[in-house]
């Protein structure tokens, strides 16, 4: 028989972290604003100016 190795992953070596708990700053909401009116602009906006 071949000598299979573990792949199994180290869970004692792995810092989890997920989006709750992760820190955000000021600079991170303005982003979200921002991407959130130009996808606003683009859902509304194309509709409308294809219309006139």
């Amino acid at each position: 028989m071949a000598n299979h190795e573990s792949t199994a992953i180290d869970a004692d070596h792995i810092e989890r972290q997920t989006a709750p708990q992760q820190p955000y700053t000021m600079r991170d909401v303005g982003v979200g604003i921002v991407v959130a009116i130009v996808g606003l602009a683009i859902v509304f906006g194309v509709p409308i100016l294809t219309t006139l």
